[in-house]
């Protein structure tokens, strides 16, 4: 009885909410924060989004509860689902509404104004006063920027890749939004820089929201499915580790929760949360050229990692790391999927393949001290060989 009474009250709570703010929530001005702009992420899609322009037929709209206009106040991360013709989407205001109002405040702060200053003219000024170069805007002003993954090295020829994509996307003032979107979080940027599958297509901008591509569930949801399923999706993952590792720039990720990867109706993993990458220029000077292992110190069951070690080496064994402990191992990071994607193989590959596991473990444990273990990437190199040989055998490669 006691029950009924709680579910009654929630119920009440919510139809009283829905009432008050009302039931649709429109894509208009005050939802995608255009009076933010220049301080905002673009405008060149907002003729696709807004509700008073273009037909209906070419619109995104949002799609199942996030329709709902409760969902402000529920939608602490600010991810809603969307869709144009049928299209499933996801539009993105890349921070929680607290994180925004933070930024608006440092931003402030950093212009030398009061808190609740007009933004739209700090930025300008910044930019000003720093002669339109984003690179004397970051070094000046690192209070907008603590927070961004995308500076943490100061690795200029990072800076510049990232803004020469930018602007070939972005319609002026390009460069207050690319700075807007390196202060708060830079994964429109990465996903626009990088076009090589292991990220969503990044549909547009508007204001303070983008638009990006659907990919799928993500990892988390797959726990359960069939093991060469998951044998296929680890596979991938290494790869993914690969390519980051040893690409013009190298991306280190820092943030391997399930919920991050998706996977798409093809079968192919993607990041559908790219914020936490660190990203280093092999090339500037001074680096050590010596391989960074990561020792997984400070905690056990979390990701540690030194951002002075990975902005420090030209080469890092972080990613394999990352993905190995984080999501492969017995003991991974995940509590959702605490025993590792790889859980529960088969008899027949424990047969075939007896020292799979050692190598999933070696993968995820540190090397650099030991006399017996082989070099993380060596067991990772070992470990993708296997799992290719697994599917192969299964006619799922």
């Amino acid at each position: 009885m006691r029950n009924r009474k709680k579910w009654l009250l929630r119920g009440c709570i919510v139809i009283a909410l829905v009432t008050i703010c009302g039931w649709r929530q429109k894509l208009d001005k005050d939802f995608l924060e255009l009076t933010t702009c220049p301080a905002c992420y673009g405008k060149e899609f907002c003729r696709d989004i807004l509700d008073d322009e273009l037909t209906r037929s070419k619109k995104i709209t949002l799609a199942s509860f996030s329709r709902w206009k409760i969902m402000r106040l529920l939608n602490v991360k600010n991810v809603y689902y969307a869709e144009r013709n049928n299209v499933p989407l996801v539009l993105k205001k890349l921070a929680h509404d607290s994180e925004l109002q933070e930024f608006n405040t440092n931003l402030c702060e950093a212009d030398k104004q009061d808190a609740g200053c007009d933004i739209t003219q700090a930025i300008q000024s910044l930019l000003y006063k720093s002669k339109n170069n984003v690179a004397q805007v970051v070094s000046r002003f690192p209070l907008l920027f603590e927070m961004s993954e995308g500076v943490k090295c100061n690795h200029r020829r990072v800076l510049y890749h990232l803004l020469d994509k930018f602007l070939k996307i972005d319609n002026e003032p390009n460069q207050h939004h690319f700075l807007t979107l390196l202060a708060v979080n830079m994964e429109p940027l990465i996903l626009n820089a990088y076009k090589n599958g292991w990220f969503p297509a990044l549909i547009g901008m508007c204001g303070r929201a983008i638009v990006e591509e659907y990919i799928g569930p993500t990892l988390t949801q797959f726990g359960e499915a069939s093991w060469l399923s998951r044998a296929d999706y680890a596979r991938q993952l290494l790869e993914m580790a690969q390519d980051f590792t040893n690409g013009e720039f190298r991306l280190y990720l820092t943030d391997v929760s399930l919920d991050n990867f998706a996977v798409d109706s093809h079968g192919k993993v993607k990041i559908i949360d790219a914020e936490n990458i660190v990203m280093v220029d092999p090339t500037t000077d001074g680096l050590d050229r010596s391989e960074h292992i990561n020792e997984g110190f400070g905690c056990w069951d979390c990701l540690s990692f030194s951002y002075e070690d990975l902005c420090g080496h030209i080469f890092a064994d972080h990613n394999y790391f990352a993905v190995c402990k984080g999501m492969l191992s017995s003991q991974s990071f995940s509590r959702d999927l605490p025993k590792g994607l790889l859980h529960s193989p088969p008899d027949w590959v424990m047969e075939q393949h007896p020292t799979f596991f050692s190598l999933v473990e070696d993968c995820a444990r540190p090397s650099s001290h030991s006399t017996t273990l082989p070099r993380r990437s060596d067991a990772a190199a070992a470990l993708h060989t296997q799992l290719l040989q697994i599917l192969q055998k299964s006619g799922k490669a």
